[in-house]
Parts: C-alpha cells; structure tokens; sequence
C-alpha cells in the first residue's frame, strides 16, 4: 500500500495460560476506532463486548485484529474498481484501491499475524467486519476471496450515494453471479440513518444474495435495528448479535416484535415490515422470511419476505408466528402515499456566529442575510428516519446551555417545517461514512 500503519490486537483473557491454544480471529477495518474513540468521540468498546461475552460462555475466545484506515486514504482504500461500482460519480473524489487494500489484509496483516501470534488458520475460523465504506469493503473481499473469509459481518453497508438534495442514487457495489463457500453472512442497519443507508438498498443486496442461494436467517442473517443511527455507539450496541452469530450459539428464541408504517397507500412506496426475534439480551435478527396472517386479506396481502400488498382501503391487523412466538400490528391501508414529503429547515443561529460562515443539517442550508437565518427545502424519502446535528463548516456543532452537543431526529411522516434555534456552538467532529 506504500504507507505504514500501526494494527490493533486483542488477546483473549486465557491467551497468555493456555500456551498451546489455537483461537478464531475477527478482522476489523477502522481499527483505531473499534478499542479507542473515534474522532466523533464513539468508539466499539470491541474489547469489552468480546470479554463479556466470553465470561458469560455465550461466544468462544477469540483473536481480534483492527486494521487502521489510512484517514484521506480510507474512500480509496474502502473501493473496488469492479463493474457496478460507480465510483466516478461518488461524492468524494475516488481513486480505487480495494483491491490492493484487500491483498495487503491477506498478504501482509494475515500472514504477520499468524506468523506472530496462535490462530486458527482457514476460512472456517477467520471473519471480516466493517461498516459504512467499511461495510462495502468487507462484502466485496468476502465474496471474492471465500478462501480466506468464512464470515463475513457487512455493517450499515455504504452500497449507495444518494445526494440529499436530488435523490439521485449512485451504486457503489458489485452483484455477484454465484454462490461462494461462505458459512455465514450478517448484514445490519439502523432505520435511523437517512438517505446515507437506505433500508431498500441494504435489504435489495440482501435478497440477492438469497437468490444466489445463501439461505435466508440461518446462512445470512439480516437485522434493522429500530432508531439506530450511523455511528459507532450504535454499532457497539449491536456488536455482540454477530459475534455470537460466528462464535457462539444464539440458543432458543425468547420473543418477537412487529414493527411496520402504521398506514400504506394502494399506490404509493411499497412499505415492509420488520419482524425483529430476540434470543436472550445479546442477540436479535430480522426474519428475512416469516409466516404472516392478515386478518382481513381484501384489504392486504403480506408477502413471506414482509413486503405489504394493500388492495383496498381499511384497517387490518397482521400477525407473524414463530414457532410459539407471535406479535401484531395494526395497519391502515389508503388510497394513495407519495414517495416522497417536502421539508422545509430553518436554523436561528447565536448572533455571534461567522456571517459567512456554510451550515449544515445533513444537507446544506443556505444563509439568508437579511433575517441572519439558514434555510433550505428538500424531498425527502416517506419513511426515512434521520439522526444529525447542526454543524458549521469549520466542524462546530450546535450545543446547548449546558454546553452538551445537540442531535435532532427527524421522522419523514408528511409536509412540515422544522425550525431549529441555535443556542451555543461547541467544537466537535461529524460522523464518518
């Protein structure tokens, strides 16, 4: 790769007494971040989920290597120039280097570290993890090279560009054709991450997948964490569901929740529901495919992979089972939704703030100099759940009296205008993707 970069490691706690010992490894991009805090102050906490969970028996000891990005180089670093990746038109300039990022992980990291410390070698004992850029990365090293990755965890998978202004949606991944010898694919999101992650791009590569043949929630497990956002506190808080997916027994399921849009239109975006099964406290999944009950069947159908199909107007309610386990919802279906709902933003800024000074939701807001405020209009998705903070270019955010920083979460529900007041700026970092 032509540069130098320190890798993390972690040891498990009977590493330095059983001396004979050979351990599974876990591979992570972002490696600074998954053991110390990220520039946005989150950090895994990987060490600490991987310690309890090996105290509680529910996953065996393992081996864990985080592989630094290399800060400006990580978009490159993060991209394989395969067919499908529309890299030119991202909205960072990119120049490819996965797959040279991918043979320094196997030809240099790889073999060091099992040069240096007891792994178990072979794809049936090593994963690959990432999320966001990182997540894009691990798919596209996973599927190509299953000789060497068993397992891969692909989170809040950065598969799409969409720009927040036009909707317009930029690929930025690689269909494969065949089936590969992996033995187990996670793939996440949080419904709380915008336009960055959309749920029908994440879940459109998931039934890909499928159809290529990996069986849907026993080979490739998928989950949409509700309000989870794209930041590593929420990923943390999901970390020991995959880890225990490759390295331990989920054991017996212990519930199921339902959670959908309350109302859908005839014509409209097509809605699907999220079937969310828990085993215990560590570990939930969303049912990629699941048997469903519609009460009143002329007014909607469900398909097995959750998908809505309204017929006409009323109210239904809609049951899954799993094996003794069951929950309802209750949905209305009208005539028509639209596909997307106009916002309009406006932002009260602190009257000390730089007149000149380029703000930011998780779009641009424009300055209207004869009333010191920030507003823009935008389209967005029906549905679409945001987390995010108002930030100025020079990476201030907005904080309140006290001083804490200030995030806001807005729900795609119908036209409205939110207005936002600015009480104090403090210095702090935005999230990665």
């Amino acid at each position: 790769m032509d540069n130098k970069r320190d890798i993390y490691v972690y040891l498990p706690p009977g590493y330095s007494y059983e001396k004979s010992k050979r351990y599974p490894v876990l591979y992570m991009h972002d490696g600074q971040n998954i053991f110390h805090p990220a520039f946005n102050g989150y950090s895994w906490h990987v060490d600490q989920t991987v310690d309890r969970l090996i105290h509680e028996h529910k996953i065996e000891e393992i081996i864990v290597v985080g592989i630094p990005n290399m800060g400006m180089e990580r978009s490159n670093e993060y991209t394989h120039d395969l067919e499908g990746v529309l890299y030119p038109l991202d909205k960072v300039t990119i120049q490819p280097k996965g797959q040279l990022y991918e043979k320094f992980i196997i030809e240099e990291v790889m073999i060091y570290v099992d040069s240096v410390f007891r792994t178990k070698t072979g794809p049936e004992h090593t994963a690959l993890l990432g999320s966001s850029r990182g997540g894009q990365v691990t798919y596209h090293i996973g599927l190509r090279r299953p000789d060497i990755f068993g397992m891969l965890a692909i989170v809040s998978p950065y598969f799409y560009c969409v720009d927040p202004m036009s909707s317009e949606e930029i690929r930025l991944y690689h269909s494969f054709t065949t089936k590969q010898p992996l033995s187990r694919i996670w793939i996440d999101l949080g419904s709380a991450e915008g336009t960055l992650v959309l749920e029908k791009h994440t879940r459109a590569v998931t039934e890909e997948l499928v159809a290529l043949g990996y069986e849907a929630d026993t080979q490739l497990i998928y989950f949409n964490d509700p309000g989870a956002a794209h930041a590593e506190k929420d990923w943390a808080a999901r970390l020991s569901s995959p880890l225990i997916y490759f390295f331990g027994s989920k054991g017996e399921a212990s519930s199921i929740s339902l959670i959908g849009c309350e109302e859908v239109g005839i014509m409209g975006p097509t809605s699907r529901l999220n079937p969310i099964l828990e085993f215990g406290d560590d570990f939930k999944m969303t049912l990629l495919r699941a048997a469903y009950h519609v009460e009143d069947q002329e007014i909607m159908d469900v398909l097995e992979n959750g998908t809505l199909v309204p017929k006409k107007e009323g109210v239904t309610s809609v049951t899954v089972k799993y094996e003794d386990l069951e929950a309802m919802i209750e949905i209305r279906v009208i005539s028509q939704q639209k596909e997307y709902v106009t916002l309009d933003m406006v932002v009260h800024v602190p009257p000390d703030s730089p007149a000149d000074m380029k703000l930011y939701a998780w779009f641009p807001l424009l300055h209207d100099s004869s009333s010191g405020t920030y507003y823009n209009r935008l389209q967005v998705p029906l549905h679409a759940e945001f987390i995010y903070q108002i930030s100025r270019q020079d990476g201030i955010v907005e904080a309140d009296s006290a001083g804490e920083s200030v995030q806001h979460k807005y729900v795609a529900l119908e036209d409205a205008t939110v207005e936002i007041y600015v009480e104090h700026w403090m210095r702090n970092e935005a999230s990665k993707n």
